[in-house]
C-alpha cells in the first residue's frame, strides 16, 4: 500500500462560505485517495481577535517533517493580509522546499489554479443590459484593497461600457461581502437617493446579493419586476430551492480539488502546469426574472424560513451541547479532571479526533515579535473515538515533528490546527478532527476548550506552588500574598508587569490626588534592542531588558512604582516628583546606564529614551498619561538620533 500523503492547507477561517465550499474540494479528494490534510487557520482581517496573531506561530510546521505538500487559499488570505500581503508572499516563498500550490493568486515560481471567471461575469452582466433591458445599474463591491472585489468591479464596468453604459461613482456601494453590511448600504443609498430610479443591481458575492434583496423587500421592491439583482460565489445560500439568486458558480470545489490533485502530483515528481485556469459558469436563476422566480411574497418569505431553520438548526441542538458544556465546566479543574470531563463532551460534540500537545511552560509572545517554539513538549491527551480516549504523556522535540511518529500514525482524515493561547500567553496546540455539525460551532467547540485547558494549566501549577509551600510550613497568608504577588510580577525583570502596574497605579493616583499631592508618569524605551536582537540574539537582547530594570532600580525611590509593561517598554509612578525634577531623573538614568556599560563585558551599550506627563485632578486617566509620557519618549529619542547623526558630521558641517 502506498505510504499516505499529508498535505497542508492554509485558509484565513474554517467557517466562511468560501472556506466551507474549498474544504469541500479536499476532503473530496482525501476521501477517494491515499491522503490526509491538516488545515491551518490563520485568522487574519478586521473581524480577528487581537490576539489571533498567535495562529502565524503554527507556520513553522509547514516543513517536510510534518507535510509533503502545500495548499493555499492565496486569493482570500491576499484579501485580509491586506497590506500584510508582502510579508505572506515572501514567508510562502520562503518556506521550505516542499510541494506547494496557490489557489486564486499568482505567486512567483508556485504552480497556480485560478478560476476564470471575466467571460462568464461578462455574460452575465450583458444578459441584464441585452435580455432585461437594464440601464441604470447599482454595484455592490467589498472595498478598494480587495484583490478579488477589484477585479470583478472591473470587469463589470468593461461589460457595461460595450454597451455605453456608465455607473454614477456614488452609485458603486462597499459591503465588505456580508449580509448585513450590504443591507446598511443599501438602506443608506436609498435614503440619501430618495426616489432614484436603478433597474439592477449587480453584487460582487452571494451575501451581499442576500443583503439587498431583503432591504430592497422590506422597503416595498418588488424582485426580479422592479430591480433585477445579481451575486456571485454560488455558495449554500443560493441554492435553486431557496433564494433564486442569479449568479456565478465559481465552481470553488472543484478548483480546490484540482489543488489537491496538483499538490500530490509534485509530490510524486511529477511536472505540472505552471498555471490552470478553471472557467466559472453563469447561473441564471429567478432573481434577474428567468426561469420559475418566485413572486415577492415567496422570496420575503424563502428569506425568513431559511434564518429561521439555521436558528432553530443550531439552537436546538448545537446551541444545547455549547450550553451543557458550559454547565458542566462552572467549576475550574487541574488538568487531569478536565481530560476525564472532556472525554464525554468530545463524544457529545461528534468530534472525530483531537490531539493536544502541551509545552512544558508557557511562552510569552507579542505581536511583531520572533516566537521561540519550546525544544520540549508532550502529547497530554488524545482522542480518536470514545474507546480510544487516551492520556500518552509523551515526551518529543515539537520542533522536529508536530506530533510524534506514534500519535501521526493514527490521524488519518483531516485535521484542524489551533495554538492554545491566552492573551500574550501560548500553552501549546490542539488538532481537532470535525463531525457533521457546522464549522462556526467547532470553532466555538475549540474556544471553549482551549480556555478550560488554560485555566486548568493554571490552576495545576497553583496547587503545585501551594503544596511546595505547605511542605515549607508557610501560613495561608503568606501563600496568599504570593499568589497574588506572582500574578502582577513580571518574570524576567521581578518588577511589576503591565496588570500590576496598572493596577497599582490607578490606586496611587487616587490615594495621592484624594491628599492633594501631584506626581510624574515616566515612560522609559530601551534604544536599539531591535539591533541587539538581530545582532547579538534574543538572549543578549533579554539580558539588556534586565539591564534596563536595574537602572530604574538603581534610580527610582522604593515608594515608586516600577513596571515592565512588555518587550523593552518600561513605565514609572513617581508621587510628589514635579516637571523640574525630570532633567535630574534623566541625568541619574543616564549616569546608572554608563555604570553598567563601563562595568560589564556586554557587547551593546545600554541606552534608555524616556518620557513624562504630571498626574493631576484634570488628568488622573493611567492610558492617557502614558500615552502622553511616551510622545514626549519619542521626542527624547528622536534628539538622540539627530544628535548621533550630528556627531557623525565633520566638525565644519556640526
Amino acid at each position: 500500500m502506498t505510504e499516505r500523503k499529508r498535505v497542508g492547507v492554509l485558509v484565513n477561517t474554517i467557517y466562511s462560505e468560501y472556506s466551507i465550499s474549498f474544504m469541500k474540494g479536499v476532503d473530496r479528494y482525501c476521501d477517494e485517495n491515499n491522503c490526509s490534510y491538516f488545515l491551518f487557520p490563520l485568522e487574519h482581517g478586521k473581524n480577528s481577535g487581537i490576539y489571533d496573531y498567535h495562529c502565524d506561530t503554527l507556520m513553522d510546521f509547514l516543513g517536510k517533517n510534518n507535510l509533503d505538500g502545500v495548499v493555499f487559499a492565496s486569493a482570500t488570505l491576499a484579501n485580509n493580509y491586506k497590506s500584510e500581503l508582502p510579508r505572506l508572499i515572501e514567508t510562502i516563498k520562503m518556506l521550505p522546499p516542499i510541494p506547494k500550490v496557490s489557489v486564486g493568486l499568482e505567486i512567483e515560481g508556485i504552480p497556480t489554479i485560478k478560476i476564470d471567471s471575466n467571460k462568464s461575469m461578462k455574460d452575465l452582466v450583458l444578459h441584464l443590459v441585452d435580455k432585461h433591458n437594464c440601464k441604470k445599474f447599482v454595484i455592490m463591491r467589498c472595498d478598494a484593497a480587495n484583490y478579488e472585489s477589484v477585479e470583478r468591479e472591473n470587469c463589470v464596468l468593461a461589460a457595461l461600457k460595450e454597451r455605453g453604459i456608465s455607473v454614477n461613482p456614488q452609485w458603486i456601494l462597499s459591503g465588505n461581502f456580508i449580509f448585513d453590511n450590504a443591507y446598511s448600504a443599501m438602506a443608506n443609498f436609498l435614503k440619501k437617493n430618495e426616489g432614484a430610479e436603478f433597474d439592477a443591481v449587480v453584487c460582487l458575492n452571494d451575501s451581499m446579493a442576500v443583503g439587498v434583496m431583503n432591504c430592497l423587500v422590506d422597503r416595498g421592491y418588488k424582485v426580479p419586476e422592479q430591480v433585477k439583482i445579481t451575486g456571485f460565489d454560488n455558495v449554500f445560500e443560493t441554492e435553486p430551492s431557496e433564494l433564486n439568486i442569479t449568479t456565478i458558480d465559481q465552481r470553488i470545489e472543484d478548483f480546490s480539488y484540482a489543488a489537491m490533485r496538483t499538490v500530490c502530483a509534485m509530490i510524486e515528481g511529477q511536472k505540472v502546469m505552471p498555471l490552470q485556469l478553471i472557467p466559472a459558469a453563469k447561473v441564471i436563476r429567478g432573481s434577474c426574472g428567468c426561469e420559475s422566480a418566485p413572486d415577492q411574497t415567496q422570496l420575503d418569505f424563502a428569506a425568513n424560513l431559511k434564518f429561521r431553520y439555521k436558528l432553530f438548526r443550531l439552537g436546538g441542538n448545537q446551541l444545547y451541547m455549547l450550553h451543557y458544556f458550559l454547565m458542566e465546566t462552572q467549576t475550574p479543574v487541574p488538568l487531569d479532571n478536565l481530560f476525564t470531563r472532556l472525554h464525554y463532551s468530545l463524544c457529545l460534540f461528534d468530534v472525530q479526533g483531537l490531539v493536544l500537545v502541551l509545552y512544558n511552560h508557557s511562552v510569552y509572545y507579542e505581536k511583531g515579535t520572533e516566537f521561540k517554539r519550546p525544544h520540549e513538549a508532550r502529547v497530554a491527551m488524545t482522542f480518536f473515538n470514545e474507546r480510544t480516549f487516551e492520556r500518552p504523556d509523551i515526551t518529543f522535540n515539537p520542533n522536529a515533528a508536530m506530533v510524534p511518529q506514534e500519535i501521526g500514525d493514527k490521524m488519518d482524515g483531516g485535521y484542524i490546527l489551533f495554538p492554545v493561547f491566552a492573551e500574550c500567553f501560548q500553552y501549546g496546540y490542539i488538532f481537532i478532527k470535525m463531525g457533521r455539525y457546522e464549522r462556526i460551532f467547532y470553532q466555538l467547540v475549540f474556544e471553549l476548550i482551549s480556555k478550560e485547558i488554560v485555566t486548568s494549566i493554571k490552576i495545576t501549577g497553583e496547587q503545585a506552588e501551594k503544596n511546595s509551600l505547605k511542605n515549607q510550613n508557610v501560613t495561608l497568608e503568606q501563600y496568599s500574598e504570593k499568589m497574588h504577588r506572582l500574578s502582577f510580577t513580571d518574570e524576567m525583570t521581578g518588577l511589576l508587569n503591565r496588570r500590576g502596574f496598572y493596577e497599582y497605579a490607578k490606586r496611587q493616583i487616587s490615594a495621592a490626588l484624594a491628599a492633594g499631592r501631584n506626581g510624574l508618569v515616566i515612560y522609559c524605551d530601551m534604544d536599539g534592542l531591535k539591533k541587539i536582537n538581530d545582532t547579538y540574539g534574543h538572549d543578549v537582547g533579554d539580558r539588556a531588558i534586565k539591564y534596563e530594570a536595574q537602572v530604574l532600580r538603581g534610580v527610582f525611590r522604593s515608594t515608586d512604582i516600577a513596571g515592565r509593561l512588555g518587550g523593552d517598554e518600561f513605565a514609572i509612578l513617581a508621587c510628589d516628583m514635579k516637571l523640574k525634577d525630570f532633567p535630574r531623573v534623566k541625568k541619574a538614568m543616564q549616569a546608572e546606564c554608563d555604570k553598567i556599560n563601563s562595568g560589564s563585558l556586554e557587547p551593546f551599550t545600554l541606552s534608555v529614551s524616556v518620557g513624562c506627563s504630571e498626574f493631576s485632578a484634570a488628568k488622573d486617566d493611567i492610558e492617557e498619561l502614558l500615552n502622553s509620557a511616551d510622545s514626549s519618549q519619542y521626542e527624547d529619542k528622536r534628539a538622540k538620533k539627530e544628535a548621533e547623526k550630528k556627531k557623525k558630521k565633520p566638525w565644519w558641517q556640526r
